[in-house]
């Protein structure tokens, strides 16, 4: 052990583990050889032995330490931030109902269909939404724009 422990020490090292981890990672190499000690026949492998076995401890230690976060006890009563709360779920709603009026609003079918697609619930989305040019683009968004200023100012409406 005295001999090798420079090498597995440098090895565990060379994985940037932090200093539990990395005691953890070397611990386990010398339990292994305890546990393999019995069937070791060529004791000068044993070098190359230790070296494989670190490196497979600290790569599953690292692996280890991506797959569990640790985490505060008191944290785990905050509500978790990715989930809306209502108003926020109420407004999206009630912004994408906007919007697909202002969709309907739109006099041409393409403009329609382009504009389907890039909402992703129409269901006439055809292979002419998905051909749509820049400039398609440019004059569909300028065109819900307009549609929904018109819808909230009816001062803006053109005949």
């Amino acid at each position: 052990m005295d001999r090798h422990l420079g090498m597995v020490n440098a090895i565990a090292r060379s994985y940037r583990l932090p200093a539990q981890d990395h005691e953890d990672a070397v611990q386990t190499v010398w339990l292994l050889l305890n546990q393999h000690l019995p069937r070791l026949r060529h004791p000068e492998r044993l070098g190359a032995w230790l070296r494989r076995t670190t490196n497979t401890a600290c790569a599953r230690q690292r692996l280890h330490r991506r797959r569990f976060v640790p985490t505060d006890p008191v944290d785990m009563d905050a509500p978790d931030p990715s989930q809306d709360d209502p108003e926020d779920q109420f407004l999206r709603e009630e912004r994408r109902t906007e919007l697909r009026r202002a969709v309907d609003g739109l006099t041409d079918p393409v403009d329609r269909r382009v504009a389907g697609y890039y909402l992703d619930d129409s269901p006439d989305a055809g292979p002419v939404s998905r051909r749509a040019t820049p400039n398609q683009r440019r004059h569909l968004f300028r065109e819900l724009r307009r549609s929904l200023r018109q819808r909230t100012d009816p001062s803006e409406r053109r005949e």
